[in-house]
């Protein structure tokens, strides 16, 4: 989509399938309590553990936002991407000349994120202003990342530390992107929510991970690493948990802890969303058992085309049931196949297979075999 005086045109929304996602668990750990990410997520029937792994304060660091400044001007600039009027004054206030500066904006490209911030340009008498038709930061980016950047030099205002990811994909695309960040990051304010979603990645009871960037990323294993839970959480992400990154420095960090991430084409959200929706899909357990369509996945069995929520324990017995119909496992087999019944006796397992049985009441799908173990009827 071209670039369109700032102000105008319209946005749709993709086709919501609500039951795609269902019965999977899906955690999203970005700058924000909830993130756009996890709405798209959910609207496809998941059900998300929104997590904010730092707080993006709009108070920049003024001597590191001159310094970046000074460096913009060394060369003509073809784009200045600004993401908001509020960033484009702190810009202002700490740039050693703004005289300066403006002359440099005046002889680029000016790309402006929605109405309010293209109001802040034409105040300093920059009127040929530019926008897309989302209305949005991510817009403006979508539309470099897609139109050739190779060569172009572009200052980019970030308000936020995922955005750091849309300027690492141009450089690799080939731009000089010079980044002025009018924010600083500090810890999240909830450290309930960071402790909870570092123990469901290490006691495997999440269905995938998204990480907006690599700060938010870095704060959480920093974290897990300081409560002792680092060597748990790497164990499942990836190998066990999808992981997926919206770009490529949230997947460097991951990296720097020997976890392999899945990374998004392109760091939006719907590419995002899209290669998440891919990740759980592909890892759910399919069978055909009495003649019935079976899916098994996070917390629920697919069967037929209804759904049934099942608890923890009892979808573990189910998964590992399924991944051979008809095949016998002992109570030994279970405790070595489903996380979190490792340490339980033979009776615990009873309860749990009888659990499974109350999820679904309509349904004669497990069997116990007496002092053998219990199988799937085929």
């Amino acid at each position: 989509m071209a670039p369109q005086p700032a102000g105008t045109g319209s946005t749709g929304d993709a086709a919501v399938n609500p039951t795609l996602l269902a019965g999977f668990t899906i955690a999203v750990i970005s700058h924000r309590r909830r993130h756009r990410l996890a709405d798209l997520i959910e609207q496809h029937g998941a059900r998300i553990v929104s997590v904010q792994g730092v707080r993006a304060v709009p108070q920049p660091d003024a001597d590191a936002l001159r310094r970046a400044t000074t460096t913009c001007l060394d060369r003509p600039l073809d784009d200045v991407v600004v993401s908001s009027s509020t960033g484009m004054r702190a810009w202002l206030h700490a740039a050693p000349d703004p005289s300066r500066l403006l002359a440099a904006f005046s002889s680029a490209r000016l790309l402006a994120a929605d109405a309010r911030t293209a109001d802040a340009l034409r105040a300093n008498d920059l009127h040929d202003v530019l926008s897309t038709a989302t209305g949005t930061a991510e817009g403006l980016y979508r539309y470099l990342l897609t139109h050739q950047p190779d060569g172009r030099r572009i200052a980019a205002q970030l308000d936020t530390p995922d955005q750091a990811e849309h300027c690492q994909s141009l450089r690799l695309r080939g731009a000089d992107v010079v980044e002025l960040p009018t924010y600083v990051t500090e810890p999240p304010n909830d450290v309930v929510g960071v402790r909870r979603v570092v123990e469901l990645m290490s006691r495997r009871q999440l269905d995938a991970v998204a990480w907006t960037d690599p700060v938010a990323a870095g704060h959480i294993l920093r974290f897990a690493t300081a409560h002792g839970r680092l060597p748990a959480v790497v164990a499942q992400l990836g190998a066990h948990i999808p992981t997926v990154c919206r770009g490529p420095l949230a997947a460097a960090v991951l990296r720097g802890h020997g976890v392999e991430p899945a990374t998004s084409p392109m760091p939006f959200d719907e590419e995002t969303a899209a290669l998440l929706a891919r990740s759980v899909l592909d890892r759910a357990v399919h069978a055909t058992v009495g003649g019935l369509v079976l899916e098994v996945r996070g917390h629920a069995a697919l069967i037929d085309g209804r759904l049934y929520p099942i608890q923890q324990g009892p979808v573990g017995v189910l998964r590992a049931l399924a991944a051979e119909p008809g095949k016998l496992l002992s109570s030994a087999d279970i405790r070595r196949l489903v996380p979190g019944l490792t340490d339980v006796d033979d009776h615990a397992i009873e309860m749990t297979v009888s659990r499974l049985r109350r999820a679904m009441p309509d349904l004669d799908l497990v069997q116990t075999v007496i002092k053998r173990g219990y199988r799937l009827a085929v």
